[in-house]
């Protein structure tokens, strides 16, 4: 399932790679809906926030890759 989320970044895809399972709704930045297979608590803004940026970095090393083997 986190495969398909390869090359993605945001704060969607960053709470299903945190906390596979869980469904949830946001409203800007509150969690207003939490129900989570395993009981875990939703994932902090600090722990959202280091996803996205190693997502972010991902993507760029994979696309600065993909564009140095076109080379």
């Amino acid at each position: 399932m986190i495969e398909e989320y390869l090359g993605l970044f945001g704060v969607d895809v960053a709470i299903k790679k945190l906390r596979p399972g869980a469904e949830f709704a946001l409203y800007n930045t509150t969690i207003t809906h939490w129900e989570c297979p395993n009981g875990s608590a939703p994932p902090s803004w600090e722990e959202i926030a280091e996803q996205i940026d190693a997502d972010r970095a991902e993507a760029e090393r994979r696309a600065l890759s993909e564009s140095d083997s076109r080379v």
